[in-house]
């Protein structure tokens, strides 16, 4: 390989035999070589001269990730991945945009360059570039001992693969098979200068229990690139908190920082409560909100804000079944905040289509921003060599109006409209055969009406959208969430905008009144939309277009 501008190579190495190490040669150069791990893969740093040729030799041993990094202008070009060539069995850098192009791989919404990904952390603005931090597994599709992904973004559109960040602690490095854990979800708060991230370490046995142990700790970057040793700031969980002790979320109001964590109190969903003065002592105050639905193991990714003059708390219910059959979904309370207690006023579901999980928000020229992970609790994965598992919700813009949630696309999305495929009114449409399988759909109608969306077909499975007597849901056949209701709370359906991106489909009803999330996997490269309305008259405008991918 040739460096270009590149100053050091990262590679994720794990023994197959004795003593596998990781051998770098250069030209008229002494080699490098460093021991590839044992129990767990060992993440190797080598520093490079840039723009000179090398060779990488991988003795006995198995490679997971490799990449470039350490280039001076890496926010804008991010790292450079190297894959082993079937053929020749040479590292080589890989095209992003063949790679991400397979029907099981979003072409617009966020996705890791393989392997598992899921809950979005550390979500912030900090000049000139918004950055994603991610719960990450770059060994496999499944989950597993938990990494930081990191990507940044101009526009929060177009993203670039940054260098991982945590990996998990050494002794769950070294005893993987009697230890899980690593670095779980946390968030920033940016400063002019600084930014300060707070994150859970999670340390157990493989079956969680009273003996896990759940910490926050504290970390700072000036530039995004480089990070401060962790510092740990909350030790122990409060006198009737369960072991599940997670995911800080912070934010400062008036002259306090406050920080949430998810958890459950007396066995009771919660969201605890912090306080403190310099974002470093933490005094404990009390449950935010405690959730008196049962068979809620805790809450998990809470978040809280101030939103439109009212102020809005945030909870993922682990291990809950709602009425709809629907699993482990998230939760919205809109209320109010006074002498720090929120007293709750109206609440509702924040996404009705069962695969968004683990929001979380922040804030950036007065407008308040929302990723979620798009999950998949119903084992509906395919999996493929050099796949993902999992990605992210488009960015979403959260209001409150009329004491309610409302979700939008955020407006950058319109960077990325492609050629119109159908603009009509007062007819059906059918469209079955879609070339890439992502596009947008806005349809408009005079009145509430009934009618059924496919969006997904792939011989006898389908995902569709249908809004009859029983009110707007969306439904699957032939896989597993089938039977399952992913019912959307509103009263009537005036106007859809769709987002259709290969095994994702992201639903926004009445300009953000709700919204679903659902994937569909099809083996076909193309995708469909057919919309039959019992009344198509009064479909009043109906557009669909492509849209563009994100990965140049």
């Amino acid at each position: 390989m040739n460096t270009g501008p590149y100053t050091c190579l990262e590679i994720f190495a794990k023994e197959n035999a004795a003593l596998g190490s990781v051998r770098l040669l250069a030209e008229n150069q002494a080699f490098i070589e460093k021991p590839a791990g044992k129990a767990s893969y060992a993440w190797l740093k080598f520093n490079l001269q840039p723009y000179t040729e090398y060779q990488i030799l991988c003795l006995s041993c198995d490679i997971s990730l490799c990449y470039l990094s350490g280039n001076e202008d890496i926010l804008e070009t991010g790292v450079r991945y190297l894959e082993k060539n079937p053929k020749t069995g040479l590292l080589e850098e890989t095209n992003p945009q063949a790679w991400y192009s397979h029907p099981a791989r979003e072409s617009y919404h966020f996705s890791p360059w393989k392997n598992w990904i899921n809950d979005p952390n550390g979500l912030c603005w900090f000049q000139g570039y918004y950055h994603l931090f991610y719960q990450h597994n770059p060994h496999g599709q499944e989950w597993s001992n938990m990494y930081w992904g990191h990507a940044a973004s101009p526009d929060l559109i177009h993203w670039t693969h940054l260098p991982l960040v945590l990996a998990p602690q050494e002794e769950i490095l070294e005893n993987p098979k009697s230890l899980k854990g690593g670095a779980f979800s946390g968030c920033a708060v940016a400063g002019e200068e600084e930014v300060t991230f707070y994150l859970t370490r999670h340390k157990g046995p493989q079956e969680d229990c009273p003996d896990t142990v759940e910490q926050q700790w504290m970390m700072k970057s000036r530039d995004m690139l480089h990070f401060t040793e962790e510092t740990c700031v909350i030790s122990q969980q409060p006198p009737g908190a369960s072991f599940d002790f997670r995911d800080p979320k912070v934010q400062k109001i008036g002259d306090f920082w406050y920080m949430v964590l998810g958890s459950s109190m007396e066995g009771k969903g919660a969201i605890l409560l912090y306080r403190s003065k310099d974002m470093q002592h933490w005094e404990y105050l009390h449950p935010l909100l405690t959730e008196e639905q049962a068979k809620i193991r805790c809450f998990e990714c809470p978040d809280f804000m101030a939103l439109d003059g009212s102020c809005l708390a945030l909870g993922a219910w682990m291990e809950h079944t709602d009425s709809c059959g629907r699993y482990q979904m998230s939760r919205y309370y809109v209320g109010t905040w006074q002498e720090e207690r929120f007293e709750k006023q109206q609440e509702g579901w924040f996404d009705f289509g069962g695969n968004c999980y683990a929001m979380q928000s922040f804030t950036h020229e007065g407008r308040r921003i929302s990723i979620g992970w798009i999950s998949d609790f119903y084992g509906e994965h395919t999996a493929y060599e050099n796949g993902a598992y999992g990605s992210m919700t488009i960015p979403r813009e959260l209001h409150i109006r009329n004491n309610r949630l409302y979700i939008t696309p955020v407006r950058e999305m319109e960077l990325l409209r492609g050629r119109i495929l159908y603009e009509g009114s007062e007819e059906n449409l059918c469209l079955p055969q879609i070339t890439g399988n992502a596009y947008r759909a806005s349809i408009k109608f005079q009145k509430n009406t009934f009618f059924t969306v496919l969006l997904g077909k792939d011989g006898e499975k389908s995902l569709t959208l249908i809004n009859d007597r029983d009110g707007l849901r969306l439904e699957t056949r032939g896989v597993n969430s089938q039977g399952i209701r992913f019912q959307a709370e509103v009263p009537e359906v005036r106007e859809l905008e769709i987002f259709v991106d290969r095994r994702t489909a992201e639903v926004y009803v009445n300009q953000g009144e709700a919204v679903g999330t659902k994937i569909f996997y099809s083996s076909s490269p193309d995708g469909c939309l057919e919309l039959k309305a019992e009344n198509p008259w009064d479909i009043a405008e109906a557009k669909v277009m492509l849209m563009y991918s994100i990965w140049h």
